[in-house]
């Protein structure tokens, strides 16, 4: 129970997926259970010729490498996980039925312009595309997250490959952020003081370990837009393009959650088309 509320526990979403076997021709598998709502809008899209009716998070990534082990060789059953910082980090695993993202999660590929869109018209419908590229330019929004959370992603990078305890940051864009200079910068001191602590932490567990020279050897995977737009946490680059969005008063005020589920919905990209070439192959 959390909070008076009953939890769904690993052994029934391992199992929850005899009870749709009449509606699903193809059971697809991922990591949590936030984001089965995103995969079923993206899903529906990318195979509009396969019939079902649910897809079954299993709880974190550990839980989808053993169900994917056990069932190798079910081309009834497809398992989907986030690259996460798994590439980088070189801790890949290969099974024929498990289906790596090439970006760090499925929010990561949200943010095109159809979708962005789609989302402003919720608003203000009347606006057409030629009116919305004068009041903001999306290139320069998603060039402004990359400066600005390529140093904390780094940040979690190392906090990630060398097992120190300590959480991710939780962003609060106009707050850390100063627009008013070109690039954006850090404003206040929440940022850099976190960054202190993943320092402290460091040090901690190694003395030799300096921040700086760890963050430098992973700033080659940030070496460009592209590079940047798929090594950082897609939920932060979401927190960041709307928030932009509602400080100009082009969106109503809503949670990254909504946002996310919302651009979902209007998914609208060739940049899955892999995972549809590589799924229909495994399963014919």
């Amino acid at each position: 129970m959390d909070i008076g509320f009953p939890e769904l526990t690993d052994s029934f979403l391992s199992g929850q997926d005899i009870l749709y076997a009449q509606f699903n021709d193809i059971e697809f598998y991922v990591e949590d259970k936030e984001q089965q709502h995103f995969y079923f809008n993206i899903l529906k899209k990318l195979f509009p010729d396969l019939k079902f009716e649910k897809i079954f998070p299993l709880n974190g990534k550990k839980n989808v490498f053993d169900a994917a082990l056990v069932n190798i060789g079910n081309k009834k059953k497809i398992y989907i996980v986030d690259l996460d910082f798994d590439q980088i980090l070189n801790t890949v695993r290969n099974f024929d039925n498990l289906f790596y993202l090439r970006k760090y999660s499925i929010e990561n590929y949200l943010f095109s312009r159809y979708a962005i869109y789609e989302i402003i018209r919720i608003k203000n419908p009347k606006l057409k595309d030629r009116d919305i590229d004068t009041l903001f330019d999306l290139n320069q929004i998603l060039t402004d997250a990359s400066i600005c959370l390529k140093e904390l992603t780094c940040c979690f990078i190392i906090i990630k490959k060398k097992q120190l305890v300590h959480h991710y940051y939780g962003l609060n864009v106009n707050r850390d952020f100063d627009f008013t200079t070109s690039p954006p910068y850090y404003r206040m001191n929440f940022i850099t003081d976190y960054i202190n602590e993943v320092e402290l932490l460091l040090i901690a567990k190694d003395r030799r370990l300096k921040l700086e020279s760890q963050k430098k050897k992973l700033l080659e995977h940030f070496n460009s837009l592209s590079n940047c737009l798929s090594h950082i946490p897609g939920k932060h680059i979401l927190t960041f393009i709307k928030d932009r969005l509602q400080i100009m008063g082009l969106i109503n005020q809503m949670n990254v959650e909504s946002f996310s589920y919302q651009l979902s919905k209007d998914f609208y990209s060739n940049e899955l088309d892999y995972l549809k070439t590589n799924v229909e192959k495994y399963i014919r």
